[in-house]
Parts: C-alpha cells; structure tokens; sequence
C-alpha cells in the first residue's frame, strides 16, 4: 500500500516542481496603509475639512434640538392653559416634529460617514498607482498591509524587515502627487 501510494504522489510532486519554474520570483514589500491616511498631507488636510464639517453639522443639530426643548417647554407650561383636545394636537405635532428631528439627525450622520468613506476611497485610489509604480520599479510582487486589519484590528504583518517597508517612499509620492483634496458635505 506504501508504493502505491508513493507512485500515486510521486507524479504530482515532479509536475511541481516543474510548474513551480512557471511562476515569477517573489519579493514582499510592506506599506501601512493607516499611517497614509493619517500623516499624509491630503489626509490631514481632508481631516481639517471633515472636522469643520462635523462642527458645522453639530452646531446646526444642537441648534435644533434647543429649538425642541423649548417647544417641549411651551406644551409643558401650555398643558393647564389648553383645552384636552387642543393639547393633544399640539402633543402630537411635537412628537412629529421630534421624529422628523431624529430621521434628519440619522440622515446626517449617515451622510457624514459616506463622506468620511468617499475621502478615504479618493485617497486610497490616489495610493494604487503610486503602489504600482514603486512596485515596477524594485521588482516587488507582493504588497502587504502592515497596519492593522480595518475588520478585525489584528496586524496583518506582526515583523518585517525594515527594508521591506515602502511606507516612507509612498507617502512621499502621494504627498507630491496628491497633496489637498476638497471635501464637500451635500445636505
């Protein structure tokens, strides 16, 4: 049984070694993603951006919300004033207008964190071709992700060699090549 098990495997060994030839020579770089969309000059431009907007939307949504409380207060105080029915009219036109504050609040936060998506896309878009030139260039086959993994928060690469890492020279590029981007909130 032994044999044949030899003989089986052996052919499936030999056709790799031989397809093996087929295949380039590999040389692994890494780049810290994170690190380009944080240091870079665009990224900290578009987070200075980002940052008035989230003020701007907050003071806008703080605004809205003191307008609410003093309605609130209003029906408060109007509750011993008003007849029953008028009273709860004006009750649920308060509970719509206070709906219709949450839908828009949500709206805007969800229109936020695609903006906030939109920048980081632009900006990794920007990063690829600088990835494949540099890569073009010393012969690199493979690049991985140094940074954190975005899902799980685990490294992808826990130890490299220093001379693997590109992360200088690409933020460099993208520093020349992309360096303020327009960030616009649609409303």
């Amino acid at each position: 049984i032994y044999f044949v098990l030899i003989f089986l495997f052996l052919p499936i060994l030999y056709s790799s070694n031989i397809n093996s030839a087929e295949y380039p020579d590999t040389s692994l770089a890494v780049v810290d993603i994170n690190l380009l969309l944080n240091d870079s000059k665009v990224a900290i431009d578009a987070n200075k951006q980002i940052e008035e907007i989230t003020l701007n939307i907050q003071e806008k949504l703080n605004k809205d919300e003191s307008s609410l409380l003093k309605e609130e207060q209003k029906l408060i105080e109007a509750q011993s004033i008003l007849a029953p029915e008028a009273f709860e009219e004006n009750r649920i036109a308060f509970e719509k207008n206070v709906q219709s504050y949450q839908v828009k609040r949500q709206e805007t936060l969800v229109k936020l964190e695609n903006m906030i998506a939109a920048v980081r896309k632009e900006i990794i878009d920007e990063i690829k071709p600088i990835l494949e030139e540099i890569c073009e260039e010393k012969g690199i086959t493979v690049v991985l992700e140094k940074g954190a993994n975005l899902n799980t928060g685990l490294p992808v690469v826990i130890l490299n060699a220093e001379n693997m890492d590109i992360t200088k020279v690409v933020l460099k590029r993208l520093n020349k090549a992309l360096p303020k981007i327009t960030v616009e909130f649609d409303e």
